[in-house]
């Protein structure tokens, strides 16, 4: 069998986290399970990787190479309102077929516990707000938006993302959170653009 490189050997160390969380929750993460699983020493975890931390710092610029991939596809639409339904669906398509960021997004416990961790999640949140942030500037220089502030919006558009998601992965994943998505994201156009 090849030898992996060290990028292959990080991702597949990344994936692995990724599945213990989805699987048994941040608490269970440990070099030695990881180690385990990946079928390689602890040390050689470590010449990858400086600690837990690292690697969740890892799966977060997972996450942070989403945002790119999502400006780029948003980069492609021309009307405001198709910019917001993408950037809508982008999130829904996104965890559909990558399911075990779910545990990471939704493990606040993660984030509490390390200030460069929050410091970097808070990071993405704030560049995803700030796009949705535009996208809603845009809306409103074509149609009236019914007197609610851009940043109040945005915050609206990203908790109705987040409770989806939410309930989606409570539910075990028993609703095509796509089907789902689009469902809300009709009525929420009606309630708040008129649409």
């Amino acid at each position: 069998m090849p030898r992996l490189t060290t990028e292959q050997r990080q991702k597949e160390i990344i994936d692995e986290a990724l599945n213990i969380i989805h699987e048994c929750g941040y608490g269970s993460l440990s070099i030695r399970e990881l180690a385990i699983r990946v079928k390689i020493s602890e040390p050689a975890i470590y010449r990858h990787f400086l600690n837990k931390e690292d690697i969740i710092l890892g799966i977060l610029s997972r996450i942070s190479a989403f945002d790119q991939i999502l400006a780029d596809s948003l980069h492609n639409k021309k009307m405001p309102l198709d910019k917001l339904d993408e950037f809508i669906m982008f999130h829904f398509r996104f965890l559909e077929k990558n399911r075990t960021l779910t545990s990471v997004i939704f493990a606040e416990d993660i984030f509490t516990q390390s200030k460069i961790l929050k410091e970097k999640l808070m990071k993405i949140i704030s560049h995803r707000q700030r796009l949705l942030v535009e996208i809603i500037e845009e809306i409103k220089k074509q149609d009236s938006v019914k007197g609610l502030s851009s940043q109040e919006l945005s915050k609206i558009i990203l908790g109705f993302i987040r409770i989806t998601i939410m309930e989606w992965k409570l539910s075990d994943f028993s609703f095509s959170l796509i089907d789902k998505g689009e469902s809300i994201k009709n009525t929420f156009e009606k309630l708040i653009f008129n649409k």
